[in-house]
């Protein structure tokens, strides 16, 4: 490297390097003092400085919009800097900019950090939800959202509120209510709490203030919308399972084949407990009929699912089969052969059916309706929480449980359960005799029955072989 000192004529005069090459020169009068010249011709100034056992260096200006007297004073006062904070200017260049870190840019980072953990649909939902109701602090450093803006602009959108800049309308397409208001912040307060982590300085000092949603919990000012709560009870299964099959037997006459796949859907659903996506886009590649067993590889949590094939599903699947056309990848394929994504028009046809008598109430219900009513089945004929758990697939490694993390239930495993909650759903519809009633049937038969006659009977039973040859 050439030391000399800088002047104007001797920068201009200086030669360009190579195709992808770069040169450096020193000043002989500002130690650390640089200027680097790369192959396209452009000068820039620099100081270069070791601390804490590593080189920095720090880009001053170009030449010649930055004079040699201009980059020498800015050299020097922050090399001066330098050795009074002892900290590299690039770092708190960094920090800087890192605690103006904008709504936007959080977003973005956010997602990054968890693009592999969770489906497009959820982050679409991230983005729409801050987009619909906080679209003008897109471009607000994250430090700025202060609690009081939090509190007012959640207030806001619990009113119905509609944002589109900073003036809150009552038409458009986000219109805001109490769950979307609580939604809203949950999102918000994610974003926000990931960048008061991630964002810190050379120190490990956090840049960001403390995430402004926590004025919520502080005020009280959470609706916890409650979980939902509806399914089909347990003594309306007969009729709705007799609505979805009139409809499905309409289907067929009028070659109606997207609504059989929803009303085959909508049964797999409630025999499985499966979520909507999950049985709306299972594909015929993770069925096994000689196995009996199929399983799903992308569930909500991320974890792979491995479920027995009931007698039930078994005969569903096996009808699906027989209907299968063009090597269509899904079981229950959409009207134009992909994944349904609106089944409304036969859930509606099925409330409908559901009252036809003119005796009964119409049954209202949805595809997770279904699954809530697996699950509460399943617990009335006490299958275990832990078999549930596995059954509906729900993720229990981050539980306080350790047990939890050393239970592993194959396809197998899971048949007998399974079948336990069929027999029940099954009952319930009165499709199948309930074994209780039988029970109770033999023995008031056997009342009536004179001892010699319990004792034929008896050994009838015990000797079927010998009754044959007696025969």
């Amino acid at each position: 490297m050439k030391i000399f000192g800088f002047t104007k004529a001797a920068l201009l005069g200086l030669p360009v390097p190579c195709h992808g090459k770069r040169t450096e020169y020193a000043d002989s009068a500002v130690n650390g003092l640089r200027l680097r010249v790369t192959f396209t011709g452009a000068k820039s100034f620099c100081i270069v400085r070791k601390r804490n056992n590593k080189f920095f260096r720090v880009t001053l200006g170009k030449f010649p919009d930055l004079t040699v007297e201009q980059a020498r004073e800015l050299a020097v006062r922050t090399l001066g800097e330098v050795a009074t904070t002892r900290q590299n200017p690039n770092d708190q260049k960094q920090a800087r900019k890192n605690k103006a870190i904008t709504l936007s840019d959080a977003l973005a980072e956010y997602i990054k950090s968890r693009k592999h953990r969770i489906k497009q649909t959820i982050i679409n939902q991230y983005m729409g939800i801050l987009s619909n109701f906080s679209g003008d602090w897109f471009k607000t450093p994250l430090a700025s959202i202060d609690r009081e803006r939090v509190e007012t602009r959640h207030q806001a959108i619990t009113k119905g509120g509609v944002w589109f800049g900073d003036k809150p309308q009552r038409a458009g397409v986000a219109i805001g209510s109490k769950a979307q208001a609580d939604l809203w912040a949950r999102v918000l307060r994610a974003v926000y709490r990931y960048s008061h982590d991630h964002y810190r300085d050379t120190d490990g000092n956090r840049l960001l203030p403390d995430p402004p949603t926590m004025v919520l919990s502080t005020k009280r000012k959470w609706h916890g919308t409650t979980r939902k709560t509806s399914r089909i009870r347990n003594n309306e299964l007969s009729r709705w399972l007799g609505s979805v099959d009139a409809v499905r037997q309409r289907s067929i006459i009028s070659r109606d084949d997207f609504a059989v796949s929803v009303c085959d859907a909508l049964d797999v659903a409630l025999f499985t407990g499966l979520r909507r996506a999950e049985v709306f886009g299972l594909e015929w590649s993770r069925v096994n009929i000689a196995g009996r067993y199929f399983w799903i590889d992308e569930t909500k949590n991320g974890d792979p699912l491995e479920l027995p094939i009931t007698d039930t599903l078994l005969a569903i699947f096996e009808r699906r089969k027989a209907v299968r056309t063009d090597n269509n990848p899904y079981l229950f394929p959409a009207a134009k052969g992909g994944v349904i994504t609106d089944p409304r028009r036969v859930i509606d046809q099925i409330s409908y059916e559901s009252m036809q008598d003119g005796t009964q109430i119409q049954i209202h219900f949805t595809c997770h309706d279904a699954r809530r009513t697996f699950g509460s089945v399943a617990e009335l004929v006490g299958v275990g929480s832990y078999i549930l758990k596995r059954l509906m697939n729900h993720r229990t490694l981050r539980s306080g449980d350790v047990t939890q993390g050393y239970l592993h239930f194959s396809a197998d495993e899971l048949q007998e359960p399974a079948k336990k909650i069929e027999q029940s759903i099954l009952e319930h519809a009165g499709l199948v005799q309930k074994s209780g009633g039988l029970d109770y049937q033999l023995l008031a038969i056997m009342g009536t029955l004179s001892e010699e006659e319990k004792r034929r009977m008896l050994f009838s039973i015990l000797n079927p072989q010998d009754e044959k040859v007696s025969k």
